[in-house]
């Protein structure tokens, strides 16, 4: 059996920009302090929760205590809700990702988990805000860990007790940045490119590459060569 592991932020849902600017806001509040960036490229560990640490030592000199992240962590979701309702338009999938999603569901010989590193309450609302059901998928978040290596490792763990399966034959990571294509690799999985930002790795790194999921086709043949021995 293989399995298909997904990220979220610019992969399932076009969540990215706004994500940044809340996670800044969010913390820049808890910290009482100026403005806040919470770009991933300026972050050891690109998670919610690793960003929040970084930031808040950066600021302060010294570790974040666990109460300043969950003020953080629930800053950000009244955040996410208030921005929702104000303007919920800008909420919404990659395209295809929900046709994609249904797609694997039904694919043969083949689990699909989703590796993010998003918190899980953040995770789940912006699905859902996009309109994305993944119900009854393994799920692994920044509340889990703040290392995206250790995220992954525990999606797949999680999964294999899910499909009740010893050992994955093939494991395919589908991601947005940089970073995803990185872990992918540091943990020998397969990788497939979503989006502009990991366009430009094709050449130095011959990753397979789709700009979205609209081709659904090219992207499930993507898939199949990835999962090939």
């Amino acid at each position: 059996m293989n399995l298909i592991m997904l990220d979220i932020d610019g992969t399932l849902t076009q969540s990215y920009e706004y994500d940044e600017e809340i996670f800044g806001l969010a913390i820049a509040e808890v910290l009482g302090s100026g403005p806040v960036s919470a770009d991933l490229n300026g972050y050891v560990d690109k998670t919610s929760t690793g960003v929040t640490r970084e930031a808040i030592r950066r600021a302060t000199g010294i570790h974040a205590r666990i109460e300043q992240i969950d003020e953080v962590k629930k800053n950000v979701q009244r955040r996410l809700e208030r921005l929702y309702e104000e303007t919920p338009g800008i909420f919404s999938e990659v395209p295809g990702a929900g046709v994609f999603l249904g797609r694997l569901r039904r694919l043969k010989g083949a689990g699909v988990a989703i590796a993010t590193g998003c918190w899980r309450n953040e995770a789940l609302f912006k699905l859902q805000a996009s309109g994305l059901n993944v119900d009854g998928i393994t799920i692994a978040t920044s509340d889990d860990d703040w290392n995206r290596t250790r995220i992954m490792q525990l999606a797949a763990e999680r999964a294999r007790n899910a499909y009740d399966c010893g050992k994955f034959e093939q494991i395919v990571y589908i991601g947005d940045g940089p970073w995803d294509l990185q872990e992918a690799h540091a943990l020998g999985y397969r990788f497939i490119g979503i989006g502009p930002r990991v366009k430009a790795l094709q050449t130095s790194q011959a990753i397979h590459w789709h700009p979205d999921f609209l081709d659904l086709e090219m992207v499930l043949g993507s898939v199949a060569i990835a999962l090939e021995p």
